[in-house]
């Protein structure tokens, strides 16, 4: 009939008004809606640093496993661009870490994720030493320091995040603040050597249970690196 005609023609014009309407809706919508593509590669970063980092580690203890022990670790590389790392143990290709030869761990050396800190290289050091409750452990010789990856530089937005993701504590909203040198002042990477330096802990904040116990996490700097700097930590032998 001609009216039912008319009617589908109307409620057929009310449709594509609608639809109009929701896309312009959904359009403003959009572009009203912040973006923050800084904050986005800053979150991708942090989880790409969290996951590189794992992988070294568990190159690391695979490799203990095989009775490799801590003074024949090597991170020497060609990627790094220098030899800095290199010690005796390194012309055995079983001892290197960024190794696929032989039983080497099979790990890469690559960038730190772009956006998460000032472009400070991450660096593996066997002068430092995660805090157990109230051990002086930069103290009392060189039996118990660790070989520790460090991230210097980090954003304080960054620390926080990477904390959450970790399940750091970070009091008072603030990443934990270490007490003192979490590396010498002279930033020595490992070469087979284990020696009394730095401490990661979180003294800063009167409280040295925050980080006890935590192989990995970040904090703020307390001497070097200075207060108002954070640095990322992963222990990769735990001594």
């Amino acid at each position: 009939m001609p009216s039912e005609r008319g009617n589908v023609l109307f409620l057929i014009l009310i449709a594509v008004a609608l639809f109009a309407a929701l896309s312009f809706a959904a359009t403003q919508t959009l572009r009203n809606t912040p973006q923050d593509p800084q904050g986005d590669t800053q979150k991708l970063g942090a989880a790409t640093l969290i996951q590189h980092t794992t992988f070294i580690a568990q190159a690391v203890q695979t490799m203990a496993m095989r009775r490799i022990t801590g003074e024949s670790f090597c991170f020497d590389s060609p990627l790094w661009g220098h030899n800095n790392y290199y010690h005796a143990a390194c012309d055995n290709a079983d001892n290197r870490v960024f190794s696929t030869s032989g039983s080497g761990g099979g790990a890469s050396v690559v960038p730190v994720p772009d956006g998460i800190n000032d472009g400070s290289p991450w660096y593996i050091t066997g002068q430092s030493c995660i805090i157990e409750a109230a051990q002086n452990c930069n103290t009392n010789g060189n039996q118990d320091e660790d070989i520790i990856l460090f991230v210097p530089h980090i954003y304080r937005e960054v620390c926080i995040a990477l904390n959450d993701k970790l399940g750091v504590p970070n009091p008072q909203g603030n990443p934990p603040k270490a007490s003192g040198n979490l590396w010498p002042p002279a930033q020595p990477v490992f070469t087979g050597n284990f020696l009394d330096g730095g401490r990661v802990d979180s003294g800063g904040n009167g409280n040295l249970n925050i980080l006890a116990g935590h192989t990995v996490g970040c904090v703020e700097g307390g001497g070097t690196p200075p207060a108002g700097t954070y640095a990322y930590f992963h222990v990769l032998l735990r001594r």
